[in-house]
């Protein structure tokens, strides 16, 4: 290598990889100017230099390319050519898997420029039969004309799993044909592109959605017009289209992307926890830098939602002090911003943890990003309510919201039972992070009665002595807080539950268990409604398989469960 401070000269060198492939340079400046090229250069080599995919997983690429560049100085502007090559190459999911959802062949980039204009063309065969072409021309000022063109058209959409891991088996057609005009300073496009025939499975809904029709259709202004519509069903029975309208901006002063969702009837989810239908009128707004802003309202007709089958967690308490969190200011905090209103109809059903009924009313909820989302309004409940072993009416049930965390609702809820002429009820109040129970009757006695009237349906002197037992196990337990007192008593004294549980076979039991080994559980519980006590082993056979028995005073029953955890 060599430099004289205007002229330079650096002998053809090379750099190999341990992977394969090299890629040499060499240069005479300016007189011959400087070139580079290489052959089998590995594609994996850029794999740590790409974000990760939408699953968080890294990209795996197999192909190799070739590239030849030559660079060359022209008075006060450059000249040259660059042209790279591919026979074949791909993405996939795992490093050795055998599945390619985007792989091309036959890829070739051939650009040329000189000081008056640059020209460019692009053409590949992607995933087996479809197409990749594009050319340009242009020059170097903002004034210089563009004319350039895009087309495409690809049946083989599986690659879109790459960049949502929410969808398989996405199939349709791709096609279009885009035209770039104006000039460099001020661009216009034009054509159109279109996705028909979609349709993919959504497994984490338990959607199938089909008959996909999108289209990009380019206008004078320098924006693209977005319209389309997608059916939603589970592969037995559909549910209404959901449709989009908006715009799509890549000139200065307007939004990238503003759409309107809205649509009819349209099936949102089809689980084991939540069947629900909804109507969304939404608007959204996607710009480069800020967040994404979505308003509206969605209304819901009708939903069947298995509260016990819910996924979620377990809030820490208002006394709770986090020290030295990972990051203060986004503790649960929404990356959006939204304002959303949410309408439930006559036909909204809950069913678990002992409440079967419905559920309407209306709330907004607000989220800023870097904030807690927050809500307003009150949804009310009905239908009956299952404690103490007994089915209680609900006479009145409402989740308020007044500006407070949407995972903190105010409860108001009363439950009761008709005994000739003496009502029990439960009382339930305070919010959901620390509710208060209320066991009450009328005419007014003791608690223990009741409790007594609320279980069995008749006074404390009426019962038996093991019933009267079970009651005062069970009335010292809601005075002392329940589960809550139990469960730290059995952590100190060792045991890993405590407190009120299910039994399949006595219902409702107070009682304590524990971990003999990483294989082997045992627990023992006393129902808190009618005589009878439940023994319960369990066994972990291992790959999320167990064995669990339980032998009661009433019946013996044996199962082999499976458990997932995701």
């Amino acid at each position: 290598f060599g430099w004289d401070g205007r002229n330079g000269r650096l002998e053809r060198g090379c750099i190999g990889a341990s992977v394969g492939g090299a890629l040499c340079v060499e240069a005479d400046w300016p007189r011959r100017g400087a070139s580079i090229d290489g052959d089998g250069l590995p594609l994996s080599l850029v794999e740590s230099y790409l974000p990760e995919r939408a699953d968080g997983r890294p990209w795996f690429l197999r192909g190799e390319i070739a590239i030849d560049a030559r660079l060359r100085p022209a008075g006060n502007a450059w000249e040259g050519e660059v042209r790279v090559s591919s026979a074949s190459g791909g993405a996939r999911f795992r490093r050795r898997g055998e599945r390619e959802p985007l792989n091309y062949r036959d890829l070739r980039l051939d650009a040329r420029f000189d000081p008056r204009r640059i020209e460019a063309t692009l053409g590949s065969v992607i995933n087996e039969d479809g197409r990749l072409d594009a050319r340009l021309n242009t020059g170097w000022d903002d004034y210089s004309p563009l004319d350039g063109a895009l087309s495409f058209n690809i049946d083989e959409l599986v690659w879109l799993e790459l960049f949502s891991p929410d969808i398989v088996e996405p199939s349709g057609l791709l096609e279009g044909r885009i035209a770039l005009t104006g000039t460099r300073g001020d661009p216009r496009l034009g054509g159109q592109a279109r996705l028909s025939a979609f349709s993919t499975e959504v497994p984490a809904l338990g959607l199938l959605l089909h008959d996909g029709d999108v289209r990009l259709i380019a206008q004078g202004d320098g924006s693209a017009r977005i319209e389309g519509s997608i059916g939603s069903g589970n592969g037995d029975a559909g549910g209404g289209d959901l449709r989009v309208d908006g715009v799509l901006g890549w000139t200065d002063g307007g939004p990238p992307l503003e759409l309107r969702v809205h649509g009819e009837n349209v099936l949102v989810s089809d689980t084991r926890d939540l069947h629900a239908v909804a109507s969304p009128d939404v608007r959204v707004r996607i710009a480069a830098g800020e967040p994404i802003t979505a308003s509206g309202t969605v209304t819901v007709p009708s939903a069947r939602i298995e509260l016990e089958h819910l996924e979620g967690g377990v809030s820490a308490s208002d006394d709770v002090v986090v020290l030295d969190p990972a990051d203060p200011e986004d503790g649960g905090a929404s990356p959006l911003d939204l304002d959303i209103g949410i309408v439930l109809g006559d036909d909204v059903r809950l069913n678990g943890f002992g409440l079967k009924g419905r559920l309407g009313g209306q709330m907004r909820v607000r989220a800023r990003p870097g904030r807690e989302m927050l809500a307003n309004g009150t949804l009310n409940v009905g239908g009956r309510y299952k404690a103490y072993g007994q089915d209680l009416t609900i006479k009145r049930g409402s989740l308020g919201w007044s500006n407070n965390p949407v995972s903190d609702p105010l409860l108001d809820i009363r439950a009761t039972r008709q005994i000739g002429d003496v009502t029990a009820g439960v009382d339930i109040g305070g919010r959901v992070s620390a509710p208060s129970v209320e066991v009450w009757s009328d005419p007014a006695t003791t608690q223990s009665d009741a409790l007594a009237y609320l279980t069995l349906g008749r006074p404390l002197s009426n019962t038996s002595s093991a019933e009267s037992e079970q009651l005062t196990a069970a009335n010292a337990a809601l005075a002392a807080g329940g589960s809550v007192l139990a469960s730290q008593l059995g952590s100190k004294i060792g045991l890993d539950d405590a407190g009120a549980m299910e039994s399949r076979t006595l219902g409702s039991v107070f009682g304590f268990g524990k971990r003999l080994s990483p294989r082997l559980y045992v627990g023992y519980g006393v129902s808190l409604v009618g005589s009878g006590t439940v023994l319960t082993l369990k066994y972990l056979l291992g790959l999320g398989f167990d064995v669990e028995i339980e032998s009661s005073t009433e019946e013996n029953r044996a199962s082999l469960n499976w458990r997932k955890e995701k």
